[in-house]
């Protein structure tokens, strides 16, 4: 995963105002490869609430695809060694199970969230999650918006989270480096699954479109457990 830190290149904005859409004003930092990502202070946590864009070179389907590879995501998510669907609770939202690897002395975390999505149009899709179950957070809401951008994708990433623990304010920062590094890592999986796995693109795509059609596509994933 180094590679993700010397490889990228990202901007980091401080913002106290609330936060509404993406001002245009970035779309040229973003056209040259950087990734932007603001802070919005929230008064009720100690953490702020994210928001990151970038361009990847991918569609809209193809990146929202890998972004909703539930089953996949413990394969390139920094420090995900679980990612594992568990419940339909209708065609698009799906509960899954995570565990995250932590640094000794601590131990492995584990949580749960539910996904959805919807399809505005070929061009627009947006990704809902939240908290289920969790350790170590009180609560998580965020949402992820893929829009074709000139033969790309523009990809607006928010997320909230509201830690348990009295002491989350000392591992602020870490958590901002780890949710750049886990949006870095998504975009780095999607593009290398666009140019060297079309197996695995083409598997994923079709889960999303047939989750469209009413096909609850992870059914089959619990009924080996």
């Amino acid at each position: 995963m180094m590679n993700i830190f010397l490889t990228a290149c990202v901007i980091l904005l401080t913002i106290n105002a609330t936060h509404s859409k993406m001002s245009e004003e970035l779309l040229p930092q973003l056209e040259k490869g950087e990734t932007i990502l603001q802070k919005e202070k929230v008064e009720t946590s100690a953490w702020p609430k994210i928001h990151i864009y970038q361009i990847v070179d991918a569609s809209p389907l193809e990146s929202l695809a890998i972004f909703l590879a539930l089953d996949h995501q413990k394969n390139y998510l920094p420090a995900v060694i679980v990612s594992r669907p568990i419940k339909h609770i209708s065609a698009t939202e799906v509960l899954t199970e995570y565990e995250l690897e932590l640094p000794w002395p601590l131990t492995n975390t584990t949580y749960t969230h539910g996904s959805n999505f919807k399809k505005e149009n070929d061009k627009h899709y947006q990704a809902n999650w939240y908290m289920v179950e969790s350790e170590s957070t009180e609560k998580v809401e965020g949402y992820a918006i893929f829009k074709e951008y000139k033969g790309k994708t523009l990809m607006e990433y928010h997320n909230a989270v509201k830690p348990k623990s009295i002491f989350a304010g000392i591992v602020r920062d870490m958590m901002i480096k780890d949710t750049k590094a886990s949006l870095l890592a998504i975009k780095i999986e999607i593009e290398r699954a666009k140019k060297k796995d079309p197996t695995l693109l083409k598997k994923y795509i079709g889960f999303i479109e047939k989750s469209l059609l009413g096909e609850k596509v992870y059914s089959p994933i619990f009924k080996k457990k």
